[in-house]
């Protein structure tokens, strides 16, 4: 299953302090996508292959300057205006983003497939993003498809 993952109001949320901050489970959570999924950083912060060293660029602060290693399993599609020009439709997904644009929105309505998101926004809520629920999405994705093939 493909996994993929915006930057800001996902993986970086805001502190107590109403800082920009990395989530405290960051490591967590890394760990988890790149053993369970195929994962793709979905981010205005770099779009294609040549988007990786721009998207390490601006993570490396919040890291203290060591880039977590499995963050390297990361690939970056290529897209132009809408993030779901980088989704491939034929695989099972998730795409784990606090906010869709309409066109985007309808986009996965038409593939039938709005399910497939997982809306968090970890301004609000800096614990927003768990292993835990994205493994209920994983799991209720799974039996969807499964229904489907029935």
């Amino acid at each position: 299953m493909d996994l993929y993952l915006d930057i800001d109001r996902v993986i970086l949320g805001k502190d107590d302090g109403d800082r920009i901050a990395l989530i405290p489970n960051i490591h967590e959570i890394i760990d988890f996508v790149t053993g369970h999924f195929d994962c793709y950083w979905l981010t205005t912060h770099g779009r294609g292959p040549e988007g990786l060293q721009s998207i390490k660029r601006y993570l490396l602060p919040y890291f203290k300057g060591t880039y977590p290693a499995p963050l390297e399993r990361f690939q970056c599609p290529p897209w132009k205006t809408w993030k779901t020009e980088a989704v491939d439709f034929s695989r099972p997904f998730i795409i784990i983003d606090d906010y869709l644009m309409a066109y985007e929105r309808q986009v996965l309505e038409n593939e039938n497939c709005l399910d497939r998101w997982l809306q968090v926004d970890t301004y609000k809520d800096i614990h927003a993003l768990t292993s835990d629920r994205i493994r209920a999405k994983q799991i209720e994705i799974n039996e969807i498809m499964h229904l489907e093939t029935q």
